[in-house]
């Protein structure tokens, strides 16, 4: 059993790093890259922001997964029970992913809208780009704070 519990918080590690390191590339490597050279910055960010998307939900099932195999491994763990300051970052840390995948969603779905959209529509719909992934990297921070803390 503790091999699965190593195991799964390596795992959970991992996906977690991927998924915001990602979204960190976008927003601070990426963008102004596309933005000084001049490209076309939709299209480009389409595509880069399309083949991340596959990577994102792969990490979301992945930490969905590996944290409950961990929560449920856990003797601290009581369902419901937010009385030690353990449960309560644990709660946080679940509130978090919640709000991390409904960002997930927005983001996604803002990629299928930036294909077809004209010049201005576009601008608008970089800068929610932006707007989100910097929400969801200030949320993936937060609860690496907290994971660190529990």
């Amino acid at each position: 059993m503790e091999f699965v519990a190593w195991a799964g918080r390596v795992m959970h590690v991992v996906a977690s790093m991927v998924w915001i390191g990602g979204l960190v590339f976008q927003n601070v490597v990426s963008m102004p890259v596309l933005r000084y050279e001049g490209e076309d910055g939709s299209a480009s960010t389409g595509k880069i922001g399309g083949r991340f998307v596959g990577f994102a939900w792969m990490c979301a099932w992945t930490m969905l997964v590996t944290g409950v195999i961990l929560m449920l491994l856990d003797p601290r763990f009581v369902w419901f029970r937010y009385d030690t300051r353990w449960s309560v970052f644990l709660g946080l840390k679940q509130l978090i992913f919640v709000l991390l995948v409904f960002y997930a969603f927005g983001i996604a779905r803002l990629l299928e809208r930036l294909g077809g959209a004209d010049n201005e529509t576009g601008i608008l719909i970089l800068h929610r780009l932006r707007q989100f992934r910097t929400i969801s990297i200030l949320l993936g921070l937060c609860a690496a704070v907290l994971a660190v803390s529990m």
